[in-house]
């Protein structure tokens, strides 16, 4: 409990996630990852589990990220064994959600790549029903060369043909300056002694801290030289600040994150973003005390759209006393998927590099 309590003195929202997956860790039980989009177990309605191996089709890096996605926490322990139920009602409930994607946290530097048998319950059954599957990794960058490795293994990974469409890359360890960072994603792009890299193709998406004039000497320029697409945690209640709460608050902030972003010192290689919203309460991180209602919700998303964001999703607690409450589901369930909205569309003033950019080295 020391190092859950050491996370919580941090100011937020630096060492927020780390904090509250510390907390989750501690809480949660695997049954709590199935109801994790606001529905019973009971109310699950099983799909087919038995996917036909089907070739991924070439397309645009991005493709794998765009539209709104979710963030799920899978610990080292949590799925040893093949469940394919449980995939099935993962993926189920993504589906009734109307998301397009899932970040799955399958590594971190304590435990390496442990979430080979996840991946192979969840890519067949997932790609068949058109969801995009991104891991999610946590290194702590004390030993870049290591948390390479990692990252190589991940990607790697293929069940019935089917791989990870992404790497999410979350840089809030112990190092999140260079040379560390650029160490990490060097490697991952041009591989390491023993293990091929990616190549300039492969879509690495750096989910960082918000605001980048808030922390002088993170990697963000490295990240978007390496990075086709930036996700910062946009958790505006967790500032505990009065001026980010209601609609018009996270309003405010998401545009504060979006202006910092095209700053070419922070972004010199203009990545678009993909904006992680809060759906969970941040009180005991002293935060604005409740979950985020469904209003502000709607706004992150409008807000993010209408700034250029090319997605949004939402990061929540994999415990079910904190994750997404009923209003929040309905307003994520609800709106539009980007793809499939026609009525206006992205905004001009879009940040967005072009789809096929190729990462510079």
């Amino acid at each position: 409990m020391l190092g859950v309590t050491l996370f919580a003195l941090l100011t937020p929202p630096f060492g927020l996630r780390a904090y509250l997956e510390a907390r989750a860790q501690e809480q949660a039980q695997a049954s709590h990852v199935i109801v994790s989009f606001g529905r019973p177990t009971a109310a699950i309605v099983q799909l087919p589990v038995t996917a036909r191996p089907f070739a991924q089709a070439p397309r645009s890096p991005l493709d794998g990220v765009k539209g709104k996605g979710a963030w799920l926490m899978i610990f080292n322990g949590d799925w040893n064994d093949p469940d394919a139920d449980r995939a099935a009602a993962i993926v189920d409930a993504a589906v009734r959600a109307d998301l397009s994607h899932l970040y799955i946290r399958i590594a971190d530097s304590r435990y390496h790549f442990y979430g080979a048998s996840a991946l192979q319950d969840l890519l067949p059954i997932a790609h068949q029903h058109g969801l995009s599957i991104i891991g999610w990794i946590e290194p702590m960058l004390d030993d870049p060369n290591a948390d390479t490795a990692d990252a190589l293994a991940a990607a790697q990974f293929e069940e019935q043909g089917q791989r990870l469409d992404g790497l999410a890359l979350t840089i809030e360890g112990n190092s999140t300056s260079d040379p560390n960072v650029g160490q990490y994603l060097s490697g991952i792009r041009g591989g390491i002694q023993g293990m091929n890299g990616l190549g300039d193709r492969y879509l690495l998406i750096a989910s960082t801290l918000p605001t980048p004039y808030d922390h002088p000497g993170y990697a963000y320029a490295t990240m978007s030289r390496y990075c086709q697409v930036f996700a910062p945690m946009v958790y505006w209640r967790a500032t505990g600040l009065p001026q980010y709460s209601g609609a018009g608050g996270a309003r405010a902030y998401v545009d504060q994150v979006f202006q910092q972003f095209r700053d070419p010192g922070v972004n010199p290689f203009k990545r678009p973003l993909t904006i992680t919203a809060q759906a969970y309460d941040a009180a005991p991180e002293y935060g604005t005390p409740g979950a985020p209602p469904g209003d502000e919700i709607v706004t992150s998303m409008d807000e993010t759209r209408a700034q250029g964001g090319i997605s949004w999703s939402y990061y929540r607690l994999a415990n079910a006393d904190n994750g997404v409450t009923g209003e929040e589901q309905q307003a994520i369930t609800a709106y539009p998927f980007w793809q499939r909205y026609r009525a206006g569309g992205i905004a001009g003033t879009a940040l967005i590099a072009l789809p096929d950019q190729p990462v510079a080295y």
